[in-house]
């Protein structure tokens, strides 16, 4: 299993990058976490935001990592998205299933 770690601008993006990978089948779980403040440099200045956090949940094949990048860069409407992709060192039998049978 591999995870990617995605910050949105609001629920509506996150819902509708999520929607449309699980339709593709190139993930089979997302989680939406609200309410997250970030803090970065943006052209020059110290900007703040609020932004929903994207977790996906997916198989790790060969190319999920790359397949499922570039999709959510074509998705995403920031111009310099962070998708960020974490390792999974264990997961029990029964969910390493049913996110088997979710993305066939």
């Amino acid at each position: 299993m591999i995870l990617f770690y995605i910050p949105c601008p609001d629920k509506n993006s996150a819902q509708s990058i999520a929607r449309t990978l699980l339709e593709e089948k190139l993930v089979g779980c997302a989680n939406i976490i609200p309410g997250m403040e970030s803090m970065y440099w943006w052209e020059g200045k110290l900007e703040t935001s609020s932004e929903h956090i994207l977790i996906l949940k997916a198989l790790n094949t060969p190319d999920a990592q790359s397949r499922i990048t570039k999709r959510v860069e074509e998705l995403h409407p920031y111009e310099v998205p962070c998708v960020m992709t974490l390792p999974v060192l264990g997961i029990n039998p029964a969910f390493k299933n049913w996110l088997e049978e979710s993305q066939r």
